[in-house]
């Protein structure tokens, strides 16, 4: 904690000795990053990869939080990176399971 503060504090005084005012841009940006997280889902009972694996993609992309997410049939693996300060890790597996197929982080 005490390194982050420190980088915030640097990166204030260079914008401040620049003239400029983002600081607090700054720190929003790196407040963002750190919510960020990527995970692996595996993917059971998909059977062709436009109707089951473009689908689940294209239903984890409407959801508020999720910032990507990509399923290939040929792995079975679901990568997703979401913001998990809007949406909680379970509630992703919760959606690849109401959209028919098991869902399971990858270990």
């Amino acid at each position: 904690m005490k390194h982050f503060l420190f980088i915030l504090l640097l990166a204030c005084s260079q914008n401040a000795s620049l003239g400029t005012s983002s600081c607090s841009s700054t720190f929003i940006e790196i407040a963002y990053q750190n919510n960020i997280r990527s995970v692996e889902i595996i993917v059971g009972g998909m059977s062709c990869q436009k109707g089951c694996a473009d689908g689940i993609d294209k239903k984890l992309k409407t959801v508020s939080g999720i910032l990507k997410s990509k399923t290939k049939l040929e792995t079975g693996i679901c990568k997703v990176t979401y913001d998990d300060q809007k949406i909680k890790l379970q509630a992703i597996l919760d959606i690849i399971v109401e959209k028919g197929y098991t869902a399971k982080l990858k270990i």
